[in-house]
């Protein structure tokens, strides 16, 4: 109970007093699949910085590093745009969008292979303002290339 209480803050009062900075810092985590055949799972990670435009648009860039069996690798950069839909609350629902590039790696017979294409994709979640200035957020992304993301965000706002 205690360690709740921490975590959360002491009430909203002290919450709403406290202005975060308008640059947020994303860290990201999860599992995703590309969905065009059978299933192939992978771990991803990822990154970003996000700039807040008004008080429920922010933009940014983001990087995301997929890794599934062998030595199959997917890196996303992107520009992503997050709508929150009640930033100042303790959980607040959010859409987000990003598109930019996605470049593709594996090793066959012949050596190692990379490819580049164009990649978007889109969702959203739940954000759980933790503090002031740090937030936790899962969520669900369906991409092109097809793919489906589950995976969940750790905010900082300076």
């Amino acid at each position: 109970m205690l360690v709740v209480f921490l975590l959360t803050g002491s009430g909203t009062t002290s919450y709403a007093q406290e202005t975060p900075s308008r640059l947020a810092v994303d860290i990201s985590g999860g599992k995703s699949a590309f969905v065009d055949d059978t299933p192939i799972g992978q771990m991803t990670i990822g990154g970003g910085v996000r700039w807040q435009l008004t008080p429920r648009v922010s933009v940014g860039p983001e990087v995301v590093l997929m890794q599934g069996p062998n030595d199959l690798r997917e890196v996303f950069v992107t520009g992503k745009m997050i709508v929150d839909f009640m930033p100042h609350r303790r959980l607040s629902p959010y859409l987000v969008a990003d598109a930019g590039a996605m470049l593709q790696g594996d090793r066959f017979a012949s050596g190692p292979y990379w490819s580049k294409e164009g990649a978007v994709s889109g969702g959203g979640g739940l954000r759980i303002n933790v503090t002031p200035h740090v937030s936790v957020a899962p969520e669900v992304r369906i991409g092109w290339e097809p793919h489906v993301r589950f995976g969940a965000m750790v905010t900082w706002r300076p």
